[in-house]
């Protein structure tokens, strides 16, 4: 009897197992990469619904600065909302994926084009963002901005 009883649950075991969504790892890179051109495209022309509509608006929304003196976080989607504006384009290079279920991180190199004071700026870093699937789209739920070191000069030893 108790043989039955496992082989009885050990087959809806499998069976639960077998009905499990299937990702396709490939189709969600390129909605994630979708979701990380929006924000640039947004940016450009300074269309802040679109760059919301793209982020989770909650307490959890995360996004980091660091720059070679100091670095800054920002809490909640206010604070993150606050910043945004501003920014006027981006230019994404070497992107770097990873899809896992309703979550994904990715990291690239970005520059970042715009103009303080009528004199026009750019700013070159590595961009490190994780996403959350909600509702079957994207969203970022935490973006990290990280200045790039200086390249060393002199040969390695």
């Amino acid at each position: 009897m108790k043989k039955s009883l496992f082989v009885v649950f050990a087959l809806i075991f499998l069976i639960c197992i077998s009905c499990k969504e299937k990702i396709d790892v490939e189709k969600e890179k390129e909605a994630v990469l979708k979701v990380l051109q929006e924000e640039g495209d947004a940016f450009a022309v300074s269309d802040m619904k679109r760059i919301s509509a793209i982020h989770l608006q909650d307490k959890t929304a995360t996004r980091l600065e660091q720059g070679p003196d100091s670095y800054d976080i920002y809490n909640g989607w206010d604070e993150i909302n606050r910043l945004y504006e501003g920014y006027i384009e981006s230019i994404l290079a070497d992107i770097i994926i990873k899809v896992v279920g309703n979550s994904a991180w990715l990291i690239c190199d970005n520059t970042w084009k715009y103009e303080y004071n009528d004199i026009p700026g750019e700013d070159t870093n590595i961009q490190i963002a994780f996403f959350e699937k909600i509702n079957g789209e994207w969203k970022f739920s935490f973006n990290a901005f990280v200045q790039k070191p200086v390249p060393k000069t002199e040969p390695l030893q």
